[in-house]
């Protein structure tokens, strides 16, 4: 066994298009140096996986762009089975970085998608289903293994791909992967396996009038297992995949991966939303509600109008009543926390989502105006006038959907 120290980075997979479910895992048992790996997943339990790819772009052969592109993938474990395989709703976020504000996400959109894993890694995913991205990996042997040991599992891939305004795909891959248990490290006095993992693929498409005809490239991660959490540490990966494009144009992509993992459990919704609404009872125009989605603070008009019409200034009064929420916010800093602008409806609707983005822009600064200390990440969301609380033309009702919706997640 080797000690060392980790740069405390968490790492995962895939380029552009997605992003793998992680799950929890766990080493069963382990005597002489042998390990039993197998999944265990605790119901309740919240798994984050938050990928960030760095890529050179080919066409023909010539570099186009280079590009570090965020991904995120929250599973959560709804039930475990007797045998310990688990239903797990996993969502996967699509977000983009906002030019000038390092400290936030643009949040573009959520798709959830209902899984199966057993104890093994097998997956068993909706046959419409475009993510995730990589399905059964990793996937680990019935028997158990000691340093040097080398196992292959079936696993596959599917790709959607956006070209111009169109959706192209979902293609599915199935590729043959390698794994190797090249030991432990010590790191921080938590005991890691190390796993390498490694595959190639080949992905003719042969369909008719397909904007894509082949899809191939290779992969080589290194999975880091803490062995005492039973908890995916780290993963990376450098990668080289090519798609070929039905008129002959070649796009290369050529990069490195890395993702953090970190665990939470479920959101009391219920007792979250009912502490914030005694917090913030003496605080005007807030109102507080549990949802499917979360906990919804919402910053409300009445008497405490945050913003004038066409604008995305806070006035200096309001800036003084949201300190009370910025205090009550603070509880949450291991929470993902989602701020979306909303506007009554004047004007075009880009000029609309642009000034929605920037109030709720201007909102995070005031309740979020340095890192935030825990691990929770925050986004940003222009809604425009697309989510009005009020239906009314009227000042009143106008005043009501120029609003900020403060959203708490899982």
């Amino acid at each position: 066994m080797v000690q060392i120290h980790l740069k405390k980075t968490h790492r995962c997979r895939f380029i552009a298009v997605g992003i793998a479910v992680g799950l929890i895992a766990v080493q069963a048992s382990y005597a002489e140096e042998t390990v039993l790996l197998r999944f265990r997943h605790l119901e309740g339990d919240v798994l984050h996986a938050e990928a960030r790819v760095d890529e050179v772009v080919y066409i023909n052969g010539i570099a186009s762009h280079q590009a570090v592109i965020d991904e995120t993938s929250v599973s959560r474990v709804v039930s475990v089975d007797q045998d310990g395989g688990a239903v797990l709703d996993a969502t996967f976020r699509t977000e983009e970085r906002i030019a000038g504000l390092p400290w936030a996400n643009e949040w573009i959109s959520a798709e959830t998608v209902r899984l199966e894993r057993d104890v093994l890694g097998r997956m068993t995913v909706p046959p419409d289903a475009a993510r995730p991205v990589l399905r059964s990996m990793p996937m680990f042997p019935e028997e158990a293994v000691s340093p040097g040991g080398r196992w292959t599992a079936d696993a596959a891939e599917v790709h959607v791909f956006r070209i111009g305004d169109e959706l192209a795909g979902p293609y599915r891959g199935d590729v043959l992967v390698s794994y190797e248990y090249a030991g432990d490290i010590v790191d921080d006095g938590r005991t890691l396996a190390r796993i390498l993992i490694d595959y190639d693929l080949y992905l003719p498409i042969r369909g008719r009038n397909e904007p894509v005809r082949l899809v191939s490239g290779q992969s080589s991660q290194e999975l880091y297992w803490d062995i005492e959490e039973g908890l995916p540490d780290s993963k990376t990966e450098d990668f080289e995949f090519l798609m070929m494009m039905s008129d002959g144009t070649v796009q290369e992509f050529h990069g490195s991966q890395e993702v953090n993992y970190r665990v939470t459990g479920t959101l009391d919704r219920g007792r979250a939303a009912e502490t914030l609404r005694s917090r913030l009872s003496e605080m005007p125009g807030v109102s507080v509600s549990a949802d499917e989605d979360g906990v919804r603070v919402v910053l409300e008009a009445g008497e405490a109008i945050l913003f004038d019409p066409e604008s995305s200034e806070v006035t200096p009064d309001q800036i003084r009543r949201l300190a009370d929420l910025r205090e009550a916010l603070s509880d949450y800093e291991d929470r993902d926390i989602l701020v979306t602008g909303h506007t009554a409806h004047f004007g075009t609707a880009d000029g609309r989502r642009r000034l929605s983005m920037d109030r709720a822009a201007a909102v995070a600064e005031i309740l979020f105006p340095e890192v935030r200390k825990g691990n929770g990440r925050l986004y940003l969301r222009g809604a425009g006038s697309e989510e009005p609380r009020s239906q009314e033309q009227t000042p009143a009702g106008q005043a009501l959907n120029r609003r900020v919706e403060i959203l708490i997640l899982d």
